[in-house]
Protein backbone atom coordinates (compact mmCIF):
# COMPACT_ATOMS: atom_id res chain seq x y z
CA UNK A 1 0.00 0.00 0.00
CA UNK A 2 1.30 3.41 -0.99
CA UNK A 3 2.06 5.66 1.99
CA UNK A 4 2.13 9.44 1.78
CA UNK A 5 4.36 11.19 4.27
CA UNK A 6 4.16 14.54 5.93
CA UNK A 7 7.64 15.99 6.27
CA UNK A 8 7.71 15.38 10.04
CA UNK A 9 6.77 11.71 9.57
CA UNK A 10 9.55 11.19 7.06
CA UNK A 11 12.04 12.92 9.38
CA UNK A 12 10.99 10.65 12.26
CA UNK A 13 11.60 7.57 10.11
CA UNK A 14 15.17 8.61 9.22
CA UNK A 15 17.04 6.87 12.08
CA UNK A 16 15.59 3.49 11.09
CA UNK A 17 15.93 4.25 7.37
CA UNK A 18 19.56 5.27 7.92
CA UNK A 19 20.31 2.00 9.73
CA UNK A 20 18.63 -0.11 7.05
CA UNK A 21 20.32 1.70 4.16
CA UNK A 22 23.75 1.25 5.75
CA UNK A 23 23.13 -2.48 6.12
CA UNK A 24 21.80 -2.73 2.56
CA UNK A 25 24.86 -0.94 1.19
CA UNK A 26 27.20 -3.27 3.04
CA UNK A 27 25.31 -6.37 1.90
CA UNK A 28 25.20 -5.08 -1.68
CA UNK A 29 28.99 -4.70 -1.76
CA UNK A 30 29.53 -8.18 -0.33
CA UNK A 31 27.04 -9.74 -2.75
CA UNK A 32 28.69 -7.96 -5.68
CA UNK A 33 32.07 -9.29 -4.57
CA UNK A 34 30.77 -12.86 -4.30
CA UNK A 35 29.00 -12.48 -7.63
CA UNK A 36 32.24 -11.41 -9.31
CA UNK A 37 33.96 -14.71 -8.49
CA UNK A 38 34.23 -16.92 -11.55
CA UNK A 39 34.95 -20.57 -10.91
CA UNK A 40 35.56 -23.26 -13.50
CA UNK A 41 34.10 -26.38 -11.90
CA UNK A 42 35.34 -28.88 -14.51
CA UNK A 43 38.47 -30.16 -12.75
CA UNK A 44 37.73 -29.49 -9.10
CA UNK A 45 38.42 -31.90 -6.32
CA UNK A 46 35.58 -32.87 -4.02
CA UNK A 47 36.93 -30.51 -1.32
CA UNK A 48 37.15 -27.63 -3.81
CA UNK A 49 33.64 -28.37 -4.99
CA UNK A 50 32.45 -28.21 -1.36
CA UNK A 51 34.05 -24.77 -1.08
CA UNK A 52 32.17 -23.63 -4.18
CA UNK A 53 28.97 -24.88 -2.57
CA UNK A 54 29.74 -22.87 0.59
CA UNK A 55 30.35 -19.70 -1.44
CA UNK A 56 27.06 -20.21 -3.29
CA UNK A 57 25.24 -20.82 -0.02
CA UNK A 58 26.72 -17.62 1.44
CA UNK A 59 25.73 -15.68 -1.68
CA UNK A 60 22.12 -16.84 -1.44
CA UNK A 61 21.95 -16.26 2.32
CA UNK A 62 23.20 -12.68 1.87
CA UNK A 63 20.82 -12.11 -1.04
CA UNK A 64 17.91 -13.27 1.12
CA UNK A 65 19.01 -10.96 3.93
CA UNK A 66 19.32 -8.07 1.44
CA UNK A 67 15.77 -8.52 0.17
CA UNK A 68 14.43 -8.99 3.67
CA UNK A 69 15.93 -5.63 4.70
CA UNK A 70 14.69 -4.02 1.48
CA UNK A 71 11.19 -5.25 2.30
CA UNK A 72 11.53 -3.78 5.80
CA UNK A 73 12.45 -0.43 4.25
CA UNK A 74 9.49 -0.63 1.87
CA UNK A 75 7.19 -1.47 4.81
CA UNK A 76 8.14 1.88 6.32
CA UNK A 77 6.75 3.36 3.11
CA UNK A 78 9.87 4.64 1.40
CA UNK A 79 11.65 3.64 -1.79
CA UNK A 80 15.34 2.84 -2.13
CA UNK A 81 16.27 4.53 -5.40
CA UNK A 82 20.03 3.84 -5.44
CA UNK A 83 21.66 1.43 -2.99
CA UNK A 84 25.22 2.49 -3.90
CA UNK A 85 24.55 6.17 -3.18
CA UNK A 86 22.04 5.54 -0.41
CA UNK A 87 19.20 7.46 -2.09
CA UNK A 88 15.74 7.11 -0.58
CA UNK A 89 12.47 8.75 -1.61
CA UNK A 90 9.31 9.26 0.43
CA UNK A 91 5.99 9.87 -1.34
CA UNK A 92 4.24 13.08 -0.43
CA UNK A 93 1.71 15.43 -1.97
CA UNK A 94 1.97 19.13 -2.78
CA UNK A 95 -0.67 21.28 -4.45
CA UNK A 96 -2.62 18.21 -5.54
CA UNK A 97 0.29 16.39 -7.17
CA UNK A 98 2.53 13.60 -6.01
CA UNK A 99 6.12 14.48 -5.14
CA UNK A 100 9.02 12.77 -3.40
CA UNK A 101 10.88 13.94 -0.35
CA UNK A 102 14.44 12.97 -1.18
CA UNK A 103 17.12 11.88 1.29
CA UNK A 104 20.67 10.72 0.75
CA UNK A 105 22.75 8.76 3.24
CA UNK A 106 24.90 11.19 5.18
CA UNK A 107 22.31 13.96 5.25
CA UNK A 108 21.13 14.70 8.79
CA UNK A 109 17.58 15.53 7.72
CA UNK A 110 15.35 15.66 4.67
CA UNK A 111 16.10 18.95 2.96
CA UNK A 112 15.07 18.26 -0.62
CA UNK A 113 12.12 17.23 -2.72
CA UNK A 114 11.59 16.52 -6.41
CA UNK A 115 8.84 15.81 -8.87
CA UNK A 116 8.08 12.11 -9.30
CA UNK A 117 9.68 11.96 -12.74
CA UNK A 118 12.54 14.41 -12.05
CA UNK A 119 14.84 12.16 -10.06
CA UNK A 120 17.87 13.11 -8.00
CA UNK A 121 19.08 15.74 -10.49
CA UNK A 122 15.76 17.57 -10.09
CA UNK A 123 16.12 17.97 -6.33
CA UNK A 124 15.00 21.30 -4.94
CA UNK A 125 15.28 22.65 -1.41
CA UNK A 126 12.18 21.99 0.68
CA UNK A 127 12.08 25.67 1.54
CA UNK A 128 10.75 26.24 -2.01
CA UNK A 129 7.52 24.42 -1.15
CA UNK A 130 5.38 25.53 1.73
CA UNK A 131 3.97 22.43 3.33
Amino acid sequence: MLKYFELEEAQEALPKVNRLVRKLMKLNKTIALLNSIEIDTRDLSFEQFQNVTRVNKQYHRLSYEFYKLLEELENIGCILKDVEQGLVDFYSSFEGRDIFFCWKLGEKEIRYWHEIRAGFNGRQPIIEIKL
